[in-house]
């Protein structure tokens, strides 16, 4: 038990360092690999210790692109913590945020549910998901469960700022819907929403960038990244 929270702390260490630094990226891809590795030794050490496998899904994932490594370590904890909803509920937001794997994410959820505090609408998100319906409103419904369930102040605006992005990005795209209902035709720009006044005013993308939307009647943001990051191990 000793031995795995040094290895932790060890990586929390490390991570608060690199926010001293000022070249991008912040940190190195071989560094991000280090702190998998120094995380899977602590949850090795300990696998009923809940941190490393919190502290990996916060961070290797949206920052760190290793989200299938991160769903290794998942997976694991998850077989040890039996009783932990928690672990469940992460694997399914990465497979279904990340990874665009529906199956595998209503999989995980529905063991989510089944599990002692496990909410009963995880087993609706579930089923939702088997009919791919509605996945900017799904997203949102993820990252406000996990919102709610962070503690860390920094870490819970992190996840505040995408929240606001995605909310932004579903009052769109219903607008971009209602427009092609009465115009039979998608906008050419989201500027058209509000000249036809299915909308008041475009929102200001947190991030700094520029709300699109797409031929299909998808909305993006030009800082995509932020919300989408790249995925470093891919199949």
């Amino acid at each position: 038990g000793l031995a795995s929270d040094f290895m932790f702390l060890k990586s929390t260490s490390f991570l608060g360092s690199t926010f001293e630094r000022k070249e991008r990226p912040r940190i190195k891809e071989w560094e991000w690999r280090w702190l998998d590795n120094v995380l899977n030794a602590s949850a090795g050490l300990d696998p009923y210790f809940f941190d490393p496998y919190y502290f990996a899904n916060a961070h290797l994932t949206w920052e760190g692109g290793l989200v299938r490594e991160t769903d290794k370590l998942l997976e694991k904890g998850s077989r040890f913590r039996d009783w932990d909803w928690r672990l469940p509920f992460y694997l399914g937001f990465n497979e279904f945020y990340f990874l665009n794997e529906d199956e595998e994410a209503s999989k995980f959820l529905m063991e989510a549910s089944r599990r002692p505090g496990g909410s009963p609408m995880l087993a609706s998100l579930a089923s939702k998901l088997a009919y791919k319906e509605g996945r900017t409103d799904n997203a949102i419904i993820f990252l406000e469960e996990i919102t709610a369930k962070t503690e860390d102040k920094e870490l819970k605006k992190y996840y505040e700022k995408r929240l606001e992005a995605l909310r932004d990005i579903a009052l769109l795209e219903k607008a971009v819907g209602n427009y092609r209902e009465r115009f039979r035709r998608t906008p050419r720009g989201l500027d058209e929403l509000t000249a036809k006044g299915i909308i008041s005013k475009i929102p200001k993308e947190p991030y700094g960038g520029i709300y699109y939307v797409e031929a299909d009647g998808t909305v993006k943001t030009t800082n995509e990244s932020e919300l989408m990051p790249i995925i470093k191990n891919r199949r």
